[in-house]
């Protein structure tokens, strides 16, 4: 069987996609915690990128309202047997965390058939708690019954450049279309 991957930086180019065309979505929204996405700024302003502009450090109902949006459009695009996969990380307000479950919601219309914990041995530093060295990855599947899972297809591996050792990530083989967009 032959296997699409769709490859997009961003999610602006998701009305181009045939509805119900793809088995597969795999993102990772911006994180929103004012990382330069490719951006390139002039005095506080962005001024080109490499995907949409706008300001990664949107208030927290303006950033899940954007979220609602492109995940709507990623519902649209898969097919009946489809499934959502969502890799997003804890959110900080005023030095307190707030878990992604949160994102549940935008999700009622489908099933979570896993939360998947992605521990990694790099990230940030501070002083004032435990460094943030996990995300999550939710699997969201539009039919309980009708999915695609297959486990000998799905190996654990990828190498961790930064540390030139193994990291277990999840590498996916796809036998119809793929969306990836990040």
């Amino acid at each position: 069987m032959k296997t699409n991957i769709i490859y997009n930086t961003s999610s602006e180019n998701m009305p181009q996609i045939d509805d119900k065309s793809v088995k597969l979505v795999v993102t990772s929204p911006p994180y929103n915690i004012n990382i330069q996405y490719g951006n390139k700024t002039s005095k506080g302003q962005i001024v080109s990128s490499k995907g949409a502009k706008y300001k990664d450090n949107l208030d927290e109902d303006t950033y899940r309202s954007m979220l609602s949006l492109v995940f709507n459009e990623c519902k649209k695009k898969i097919t009946d047997d489809g499934s959502i996969w969502i890799n997003i990380k804890n959110r900080v307000d005023d030095g307190v965390i707030i878990p992604p479950f949160w994102i549940m919601d935008f999700f009622e219309d489908m099933y979570l058939k896993n939360i998947i914990i992605w521990n990694f041995d790099w990230g940030g530093s501070t002083n004032k708690r435990f460094a943030p060295r996990y995300e999550y990855v939710f699997w969201f599947v539009k039919d309980k019954k009708n999915y695609t899972f297959t486990f000998i297809t799905i190996s654990t591996y990828l190498i961790n450049c930064r540390y030139k050792r193994r990291s277990m990530i999840f590498h996916l083989k796809i036998r119809k279309n793929t969306f990836v967009t990040t």
